[in-house]
C-alpha cells in the first residue's frame, strides 16, 4: 500500500521521530500540547512506534510535520499533531486532509470522529470548514485537570479531497 498522500507520506513512528516530537513547544494557551508536559505525555508519545495505528507524516522534503494516531472502537476516532512551526501558517486544512484522505483508505471508513478541547478555537474552525459536525460535548481529564471537549464527526462517503 502506497502511503503518500498529497504532498504527505505516512509513516511508521520510529524512535528518531520520538526524539524530534518530545522537543514540541506550542505558544501561548497551546503551550498545554508541549509533549514534554507531563510525564504521562511522555510516555504516551515514547509509545507510538509500538503502535500499529499511530502514523509520523512527513513532507516532500522528507521532513517530520506530524502524527496522527487512530483509535478503532465502536467508531473510529483520530487526533493529530502538526510540528509547531508549522501551525499558524493555513497549512492546516491540507495537512488534515491527507489525513481524512489516508484514514478512509487505510481503514475504509465511512465516518471518522474527533475530540477536541473547547478552547482550541483555530482546530474548532479548520474542522467545521472541512464538514465536522459537533454531536456533543463531556468534560475529560487531562494533565491539567478536568476540561471541557467537543466530539465532532465527520461523514466520509467521498475521497476527503473532493469535499
Amino acid at each position: 500500500m502506497l502511503n503518500k498522500f498529497r504532498n504527505y507520506e505516512f509513516r511508521k513512528v520510529t524512535n528518531n521521530d520520538v526524539v524530534d516530537m518530545l522537543t514540541w513547544k506550542y505558544e501561548g494557551i497551546y503551550s498545554f500540547f508541549d509533549n514534554d508536559a507531563s510525564q504521562g505525555k511522555i510516555d504516551y508519545v515514547k509509545s507510538f512506534p509500538s503502535d500499529a495505528n499511530v502514523y509520523s507524516i512527513y513532507n516532500e522534503n522528507n521532513e517530520l510535520v506530524g502524527n496522527c494516531a487512530f483509535y478503532l472502537n465502536d467508531k473510529v476516532t483520530f487526533s493529530i499533531q502538526m510540528k509547531p512551526s508549522l501551525t499558524s501558517q493555513g497549512k492546516g486544512r491540507e495537512f488534515l486532509l491527507a489525513i481524512l484522505d489516508f484514514a478512509k483508505e487505510r481503514y475504509n471508513l465511512k465516518s471518522i470522529g474527533l475530540s477536541v478541547l473547547k478552547f482550541n478555537e483555530r482546530a474548532i474552525r479548520l474542522y467545521k470548514s472541512l464538514g465536522f459536525l459537533i454531536i456533543g460535548e463531556f468534560i475529560g481529564k487531562t494533565v491539567k485537570g478536568d476540561m471541557e471537549f467537543l466530539t465532532m464527526e465527520k461523514e466520509l462517503k467521498e475521497a476527503a479531497s473532493c469535499q
